[in-house]
């Protein structure tokens, strides 16, 4: 590899100079990805500037003086002796030293370690966030086209929500009652998008026929509901969900095939029907008893509704993802310091997962009357989809201010501690290190030089 650098740094030499202080930085080069740096390239501009003062003040004085001391015919004039020594005063290029110290590659190292991403930002808090969403609704990003279609069939059906004085807009109207209107919702919104077309892998597109009959439960839901009770309507509706759920079956290509497979050596055939899973009566139950669980939306409530502890679990596994290559580092070193990195990883991590947790809970709750009143102006579905983003982004601003906390506490991973001291030990290594502090913002002066100076024993190198 030291070769490889070698010979291109010779190729560059070739086209551009032994010129450290431009050579390095300034022009296109391997060390700075073939890009001009903003402080080398203002240095090179300046030079440039100062060759055209030069050329305008040394150049017209020289020729005045030329004529001068010659006539017309081309005799000296009798001045010439006094300007026959006369020499243009040459530009001397300022030099850097091109010694680089380990004093220097420390200093790039520091600096790259103070201001790396490594130090977690809102963005890429956020980012998790997003990637989290995307895990929990994985239906939505498999079929984006079959969930915008089926929104227009769902919202038809919910049109009662809108509507003041029916039990449906009583029941959504009512914070205790809410979240089951909402379960509804969602349970419906999944069927109706199972009847568009689809490939068919896990669930297998709803004929017409079974797609009204699960349609029928919901639609003889809605009209049982008139005239009850809110605890009575509420029991009906989540009974009534949960046979929806219960009814969206596992019949896909996947599940046929590995039942047919089955059946090769049992004998037994299994019914995918619908009719089949309702008459598992003991889990429609349970959902429903799961269902009426749900009380007046508290922080309690909040938190337990948006799955915090479980979506607080997955962000400590994103925070071990993310720390992998600094886990790998330190157990390269040795068992004491791999062990410390794993500490590290975990008290990161269980920051990210209580500020995940309590953030998105705090979100859900403090708009869970706006979501309520824009369900009932506009459409339960907005209201839903925005409870849900506000709950992404409340979780994504608690996870980034519990990060911060916790790297104030833990501070710098060991392992990229590691991982940094091994760079600084190798040409490739270095240079490396030399690209990444690069890409940096607001390089101080003296890191520049530093950064100069390990530049151009590479362009020199012979």
């Amino acid at each position: 590899m030291s070769g490889s650098i070698s010979a291109l740094s010779n190729m560059e030499y070739m086209l551009y100079g032994n010129t450290p202080s431009f050579g390095s930085m300034a022009v296109p080069c391997m060390l700075n990805n073939y890009c001009m740096t903003s402080p080398m390239l203002n240095t090179y501009n300046a030079y440039n500037a100062y060759n055209g003062v030069y050329n305008n003040a040394y150049g017209a004085d020289y020729n005045n003086m030329y004529n001068n001391a010659y006539n017309q015919y081309g005799y000296p004039n009798s001045i010439y002796a006094n300007q026959q020594q006369y020499q243009m005063p040459q530009y001397q290029q300022p030099q850097t030293s091109a010694q680089a110290t380990q004093q220097d590659i420390d200093k790039i190292a520091d600096f790259y370690n103070k201001n790396s991403k490594n130090t977690g930002t809102l963005v890429g808090a956020a980012v998790s966030g997003a990637s989290l969403g995307l895990m929990n609704n994985m239906r939505l990003v498999a079929h984006p086209i079959q969930s915008l279609g089926a929104l227009k069939g769902t919202e038809a059906m919910f049109s009662a929500v809108k509507t003041q004085g029916t039990a449906l807009n009583q029941l959504w109207n009512n914070a205790g009652t809410n979240e089951v209107v909402r379960n509804a919702y969602a349970a419906m919104h999944k069927a109706e998008a199972r009847s568009f077309w689809k490939l068919g892998l896990f669930h297998k597109r709803y004929s017409p026929d079974e797609f009204n009959q699960v349609k029928g439960i919901m639609e003889q839901a809605f009209k049982d509901i008139e005239g009850k009770s809110a605890e009575e309507a509420k029991k009906i509706l989540s009974e009534a969900t949960a046979k929806v759920e219960q009814a969206y079956v596992n019949n896909g290509l996947f599940h046929r095939g590995t039942a047919k497979v089955k059946e090769m050596f049992t004998g037994e055939a299994k019914d995918f029907s619908i009719d089949k899973a309702l008459e598992d009566k003991e889990a429609i139950k349970k959902r429903t008893d799961a269902l009426m669980a749900t009380k007046d939306m508290s922080f309690k409530e909040a938190l337990k509704s948006t799955g915090g502890i479980k979506n607080g679990l997955i962000m400590m596994g994103f925070q071990f993802l993310s720390d992998f290559g600094d886990l790998r580092a330190a157990f390269s070193k040795d068992t004491k310091t791999g062990m410390k990195q794993v500490g590290q990883t975990l008290v990161n991590g269980a920051g990210s997962a209580a500020g995940w947790a309590v953030g998105q809970a705090a979100g859900v709750y403090a708009t869970t009357k706006l979501c309520t009143t824009l369900g009932t102006a506009i459409s339960p579905g907005l209201g839903t989809v925005i409870g849900a983003v506000v709950g992404l982004i409340g979780g994504s601003i608690g996870m980034w201010l519990a990060n911060k906390g916790t790297k104030a506490i833990v501070g710098q991973n060991v392992g990229e501690k590691v991982r940094m001291e091994e760079m600084k030990k190798t040409p490739e290594g270095q240079v490396q290190l030399l690209q990444l502090t690069a890409q940096q913002k607001n390089i101080p002066l003296d890191v520049q030089q530093s950064m100069e100076r390990v530049a151009s024993q590479y362009m020199t190198a012979a």
